[in-house]
């Protein structure tokens, strides 16, 4: 007996495959969004009078509480009812709120001179919005490539902030030596993925079309922009440019791999 499922059943499951994606990136978008709203919210409370931002920052810190007990109580929650869908699914949620607000929080108030805190939460919820919609839409290597740029833009943008700001510099300075080591981890893993034809420990992470030399020039890039960010912070807006427009070449490139 054939063990072929019917074109009509493939079709089928096909369209529910690609329902189920398109649910994820409405929510994904909807929660970038949501997060983008509650961070302007708050950045209009600091930028406005003395008291209303006294306010502001003496709320986020219970906000931050707030979250880690809804991080603790809703990931401990999920993990007694892992078996249990109709509510793992809302407390992996509560979890992830927390998660959220207890960081944000944290960082806001702890980088609280010239709201540089609120700034920078700003700007890193669209990136990792932006980072949440490709992983989802196109294949693992762009993910991958578009995370190693935008990761390091945004450490050459955060060095090139903090030549004035010395009582942070240092912190900047060690989270950019991360970044490249960062970036130089992600080329040896994806050596070693190349070699087990895009598999690690088992594990499918790149799809067998993949171009690895896309990869190592983009790793390379950004290894080399964030060095120099580090050891020339004057010229870190001209490295911006030039990964902002590696960053478009790279993403048309995997797009007209998708058609």
């Amino acid at each position: 007996m054939s063990s072929k499922k019917p074109i009509s059943q493939k079709r089928t499951e096909r369209e529910q495959s690609e329902n189920q994606a398109l649910n994820r990136v409405f929510a994904l978008f909807l929660v970038g969004l949501a997060a983008e709203c509650y961070l302007l919210v708050l950045y209009r409370s600091v930028v406005g009078t003395i008291n209303s931002m006294l306010a502001c920052y003496s709320a986020l810190k219970w906000i931050s509480w707030l979250g880690l007990i809804m991080l603790v109580a809703g990931a401990a929650v999920a993990y007694v009812k892992r078996n249990d869908r109709k509510l793992r699914t809302p407390m992996l949620w509560v979890a992830g709120a927390g998660l959220f607000l207890g960081v944000s929080g944290w960082i806001m108030t702890q980088f609280s001179n010239d709201n540089k805190g609120i700034i920078t939460m700003c700007i890193i919820v669209p990136i990792l919005a932006v980072l949440g919609l490709v992983f989802l839409l196109y294949q693992h290597e762009c993910f991958y490539a578009t995370a190693a740029l935008v990761g390091a833009m945004f450490t050459v943008w955060v060095r090139s902030a903090s030549l004035n700001a010395g009582f942070w510099r240092t912190a900047v300075i060690a989270g950019a030596v991360l970044a490249a080591a960062i970036l130089a981890g992600a080329a040896a893993l994806a050596y070693k993925a190349q070699k087990s034809e895009g598999k690690l420990w088992g594990i499918r992470i790149c799809s067998l079309e993949c171009d690895y030399r896309i990869l190592y020039a983009v790793f390379a890039a950004a290894f080399v922009c964030v060095l120099l960010a580090l050891a020339v912070p004057a010229i870190a807006y001209y490295l911006m440019w030039a990964l902002g427009i590696l960053l478009f070449a790279e993403v048309v490139y995997y797009t007209s791999k998708l058609m």
